[in-house]
């Protein structure tokens, strides 16, 4: 694909709300627009991959259409999730068809659920009835009854302008952005590590695609980054992929606003719950992050031979509500011990996952946080030695008890 640009400060009348990485969580786009009083006054720019990875996709799509048939103003930039996916649909070369059954099967393997996944649902189709030989009668079929969907993702620019503001889904390494025009534009969709590769610009350069949170070594924090020198903002919440995930928006008054006049808005539908008690931080001993996560069980045997560990802290978390929803969010406790670094950790059983054989950890810290009695904090995960809860962007332990659920 060609590198395409698109400039529409002209039309930008009101505040500029900038989001990316939605990835199927339409709940939690609505959610956000709630939050932030989205009107026509204002302009919504998706910063590219609003499917895939999340439950929703076909809904996240069909709420967008709906709001721009109701005079909402919506732009979008081309992400490296949506380009693949559709151009592994749309492609008619040879062997297509084999891809596209393999690509859906392993969508269905890895994510358990997609745009086409959810398109093949509503058409009554299995997956595991796409082959080579009937993948092009399908996609002709889809093509067909979905036309007004796939016409929304398709066609988008690589970047998108607007005043004193460029926005794409990955990167790019210059703001000089006739020099740009024309080149392949797919690397600037999959620019892994923007911020840290010290490009500096004139104008503020808003990506997603790498989550937040794998920028900071030793706290787990889903909030935007900003960098007001090099003028770079990067706003991936982690969206299908982070427990603990939200859906950051950067809130721009004006299409001309300084960095510094931006503000942010978070949104996520884990329960808030009341702490009751005072704890103070500790620092972490561990940040697992996904290039380097692979962990080992520790045994009972092991732990009790190592001295224990500092967080294996039971508490008679009573977490008084509703006995049913609270246990959507128990979870048992297990000790592993990270393989590269040996150090031996406490973590909720949901972070664990098998990979080729393999134990992993889901991103993860062992920091505890500072809370006051009286806060109200996100629970991510309940378990006998104490919860995993978010703070202000932040993640950690928690180790006192808490009123479950709490409206704030």
């Amino acid at each position: 694909m060609e590198t395409t640009i698109q400039d529409i400060t002209g039309e930008c009348g009101g505040r500029v709300i900038a989001v990316s990485d939605v990835h199927g969580h339409g709940h939690y786009l609505k959610g956000l627009l709630e939050a932030v009083s989205f009107s026509r006054q204002d302009t919504l720019v998706i910063v590219g991959d609003i499917i895939e990875k999340g439950g929703d996709s076909l809904a996240t799509v069909r709420y967008c259409m709906g709001l721009q048939r109701r005079g909402y103003h919506i732009y979008m930039s081309a992400g490296n999730v949506d380009t693949s996916r559709l151009g592994s649909f749309f492609d008619r070369s040879e062997g297509h068809g084999r891809r596209f059954a393999e690509e859906l099967a392993w969508t269905k393997k890895v994510w358990k659920c997609g745009l086409f996944l959810e398109i093949l649902k509503e058409l009554g189709i299995s997956p595991d009835q796409v082959h080579e030989e009937n993948a092009g009668e399908i996609k002709d079929r889809i093509a067909e009854t979905y036309r007004e969907e796939l016409g929304f993702l398709t066609g988008r620019p690589v970047i998108i302008t607007c005043g004193n503001y460029i926005f794409v889904h990955a990167g790019i390494p210059t703001d000089d952005l006739e020099t740009l025009k024309g080149k392949d534009g797919f690397q600037f969709l999959k620019t892994d590590a923007f911020f840290t590769q010290g490009y500096s610009f004139r104008r503020c350069v808003v990506v997603g695609h790498w989550p937040v949170s794998l920028y900071r070594k030793d706290t787990d924090c889903m909030n935007p980054v900003f960098d007001y020198e090099r003028h770079v903002a990067t706003i991936d919440g982690g969206c299908g992929l982070k427990k603990g995930c939200q859906l950051n928006a950067l809130l721009i008054p004006h299409p001309f606003a300084a960095m510094e006049e931006v503000g942010i808005a978070v949104y996520d539908d884990y329960p808030a719950v009341r702490a009751k008690t005072v704890q103070k931080a500790e620092a972490a001993t561990i940040r697992v992050r996904y290039f380097d996560a692979e962990v080992e069980l520790f045994s009972r045997e092991e732990e009790k031979s190592a001295g224990g560990q500092a967080w294996a802290k039971p508490q008679c978390l009573t977490g008084q509500g509703q006995d049913g929803k609270k246990a959507e969010y128990r979870q048992s406790i297990a000790a592993v011990r990270h393989k590269r670094s040996g150090i031996v950790f406490h973590v909720p059983e949901g972070y664990l996952y098998r990979r080729d054989e393999k134990l992993f950890c889901s991103d993860f810290t062992n920091a505890a946080l500072q809370v006051e009695a009286g806060e109200t904090i996100k629970l991510i995960a309940w378990t006998d030695a104490g919860a995993v809860v978010k703070k202000d962007g932040v993640i950690g332990w928690y180790f006192g008890d808490f009123d479950f659920p709490y409206s704030v």
